[in-house]
């Protein structure tokens, strides 16, 4: 199993929850070449990160080009509805709140980069807060098959 991300922060938190030696943890931008050899996987994740991608073309082909055939991708990320509301990622620090720099990715826009890319939808799901199905969905979930 391999584990990116861009930041050591992040990789040390992961490091920190996941203690299973089968994981190697490498400092990428995933918006680059991942130098992971071709039909090397049967999943991959990414979660709560694409909407701090301008163009998600370069993520999904990197993922068609990793996956096994058959081998599917999940998506996990803030529902655009909620986006449109204006809700974004933000963190906590002694400064006090701080926002990233995120993108809106349409529904249909996921759907579309997959397919130009091999990927086919086979499941989309919504979560809600506390399961208030009333409101705007809190999370997307998407999954594709190569």
């Amino acid at each position: 199993m391999i584990a990116l991300d861009f930041s050591e922060n992040m990789l040390a938190k992961a490091k920190e929850k996941i203690k299973d030696k089968r994981v190697v943890f490498k400092k990428r931008d995933i918006t680059t070449s991942w130098n992971i050899k071709n039909d090397f996987a049967d999943l991959v994740t990414c979660n709560l990160i694409l909407e701090h991608i301008k163009d998600l073309n370069l993520v999904f082909r990197q993922v068609s080009e990793t996956l096994k055939n058959d081998g599917i991708f999940f998506v996990s990320e803030l529902h655009p509805f909620k986006q449109y509301s204006g809700s974004k990622a933000r963190y906590e620090t002694e400064e006090g709140t701080q926002e990233l720099a995120t993108h809106v990715h349409h529904i249909s826009e996921y759907i579309t980069v997959a397919e130009k890319n091999g990927l086919k939808l086979m499941e989309l799901k919504e979560w809600f807060d506390e399961d208030n199905k009333s409101e705007i969905p809190r999370l997307i979930g998407l999954v594709f098959q190569n």
